[in-house]
């Protein structure tokens, strides 16, 4: 069963902050900049080139009506300011299962716990609405606190893809990380659908 994006999921709405589809509106010169910043891009597999607001349009217009991924901005509810993305990639229909990845990209979101809520809805929205069954993700070894929030929304570490990733000082690890439905069902209890 193929789920395509119904307007009338959206927005996906927590306490601070909502989701809704991405689009090439959110192509802005901020998001140019967060891109470029290699604070923002630090654990990112981007940022290895220089972006600009066509390359950008030109990526999340890439993700328009795929029926293998769901790309989504971030955005506070105070002020309605867009301040990430997240994305469910690579959505298997058959073995109902996808790959998460998330950015946030304003400095003044990060450390705050906006990421994990946004992964916690996204999380809700796939387990429930989309009926996944389990959603993964990749994220390297140096980025301790992307590990500590996966850790505690209920991702588990399955392996470790060792020294795939070039850094400055040499190569590292990815280590890849899922939950299962259930498992985020038993840590969030009366959220479902």
């Amino acid at each position: 069963m193929n789920h395509v994006p119904n307007p009338a999921d959206f927005p996906l709405r927590g306490e601070r902050v909502h989701l809704r589809p991405l689009t090439g509106a959110d192509a802005t010169a901020t998001y140019v900049d967060w891109l470029n910043d290699p604070e923002t891009t630090r654990y990112l597999e981007s940022g290895r080139r220089v972006e600009t607001i066509d390359s950008i349009r030109e990526y999340i217009g890439k993700y328009e009506n795929r029926l293998d991924a769901l790309f989504l901005a971030i955005v506070m509810n105070d002020g309605d300011v867009h301040v990430g993305n997240i994305k469910l990639d690579r959505i298997d229909w058959t073995h109902r299962h996808a790959t998460l990845g998330i950015m946030i990209g304003a400095a003044e979101a990060r450390g705050k716990g906006i990421g994990g809520e946004a992964i916690v809805l996204t999380l809700r929205h796939a387990f429930h609405t989309m009926k996944l069954h389990r959603v993964d993700l990749g994220v390297t070894q140096d980025n301790l606190p992307g590990i500590k929030c996966y850790k505690k929304i209920g991702f588990v570490e399955e392996g470790r893809l060792r020294e795939s990733t070039l850094r400055e000082h040499g190569f590292i690890d990815v280590v890849w990380m899922s939950v299962l439905s259930h498992e985020f069902d038993a840590r969030y209890p009366g959220i479902s659908n």
